[in-house]
C-alpha cells in the first residue's frame, strides 16, 4: 500500500485535535476523506474530497445506522479510530446503559469494526489503526462492560478504555489473519487537545493552560500517516510516537474470551439491523 497513491480514509473524531490534523494531512496528499464527529469540522481546503457525517457514539443504534450508510456508500483503504473523551469526573451512563467512557472510547469502535468487517470487500487491503494513549500502561482492567458507580474512577475508566482498544486490535489481527485487513494501535504521546471539555473545576483550568505549551497535534498526526505508509508494519502491534513497537500485558485467555463474547453479544443487535 502506498500512502502517496490516492485512496480513501475514514477518521472517527475527525473534527478537532489529532483527528482534524489527520483529515487535513490526508486531504493534502490527495485522499478522499470521510470524517465523523458530533460537530462539523471547518475544512477550507479540498472540500470536494471531504465528507462529514454527524454521529454521537453515546447512542449505539444511531452509530450503527450512520456507519451502515457509510459502508454501503464507500470502501476504504485506511481507517483511524480516533474519537474519544477524557472520562467525566462523575459516573455517567449512556442511554444504552454503559459507563460513558467505555462506550465512547471503546464499545462504539468495536461496533464500527463489526460493521466494516461485514461490508468490506475481502480482496481489498485495509489498514485499521486505533489511537490509544499512554494511559493504557496504567490500566487496571476489570472487564466489567457495564461498570458500577461504586467502583468508578475517572482515571481508571479512561485508562481501561484505551487498553481495551489495544486488545481489540490484537484480537482482530488474529481472528482475521487470513484476510487482507490489518489492525494496529498507536500511542501519540502527550499533546495539546480539547479533551478537557468533559472536565470541570481545577483540572479543566490546568489542562486549558497546558494546551498552550504542549506540542501541537499536527506532530503525532504526521507520524501516524508515516506509519500507515510503512509496508512493514506488524499486524496487531502497538506503535508509539517514535515508531517503536511497545509491549503490553495480555490477560489470561479465559478472561479475555469472556469479555469479547460479552461485547459481541451487546453489539450484535445493532449489527443485525444493518
Amino acid at each position: 500500500m502506498n500512502m502517496y497513491v490516492k485512496g480513501r480514509v475514514l477518521i472517527t473524531g475527525g473534527t478537532s485535535g489529532l483527528g482534524l490534523e489527520l483529515v487535513k494531512l490526508f486531504l493534502r496528499r490527495g485522499f478522499d476523506v470521510v470524517a465523523t464527529g458530533r460537530r462539523k469540522a471547518e475544512i477550507s481546503e479540498c472540500e470536494s474530497r471531504f465528507t462529514f457525517y454527524r454521529v454521537d457514539f453515546s447512542d449505539l443504534a444511531a452509530t450503527a445506522k450512520v456507519f451502515g450508510h457509510i459502508f454501503e456508500a464507500y470502501n476504504f483503504d485506511y481507517m483511524v479510530y480516533n474519537a474519544g473523551i477524557l472520562s467525566p469526573p462523575d459516573y455517567r451512563v449512556t442511554k444504552d446503559g454503559f459507563e460513558y467512557t467505555f462506550q465512547i472510547n471503546f464499545l462504539s469502535h468495536f461496533l464500527v469494526n463489526g460493521l466494516v468487517i461485514r461490508h468490506h470487500p475481502p480482496d481489498r487491503p485495509l489498514r485499521i489503526v486505533s489511537v490509544t494513549s499512554l494511559a493504557y500502561r496504567y490500566a487496571e482492567p476489570d472487564f466489567k462492560h457495564f461498570g458500577e458507580a461504586a467502583d468508578y474512577s475517572a482515571w481508571k475508566a479512561y485508562s481501561n478504555s484505551k487498553y481495551y482498544l489495544v486488545l481489540m486490535c490484537r484480537n482482530f489481527s488474529r481472528e482475521l489473519a487470513g484476510t487482507r485487513m490489518r489492525f494496529y494501535s498507536y500511542d501519540p504521546g502527550v499533546f495539546g487537545s480539547e479533551l478537557y471539555r468533559t472536565q470541570k473545576g481545577i483540572f479543566r483550568r490546568i489542562y486549558q493552560t497546558g494546551v498552550k505549551v504542549l506540542r501541537k497535534p499536527a506532530v503525532p498526526a504526521g507520524i501516524l500517516t508515516e506509519l500507515l505508509a510503512d509496508p512493514d508494519l506488524i499486524n496487531g502491534a502497538l506503535y508509539d510516537v517514535k515508531k517503536r513497537i511497545r509491549k503490553f500485558t495480555e490477560p489470561e485467555t479465559d478472561l479475555t474470551e469472556r469479555f469479547w463474547q460479552a461485547v459481541q453479544v451487546e453489539t450484535a443487535k445493532f449489527l443485525q439491523s444493518q
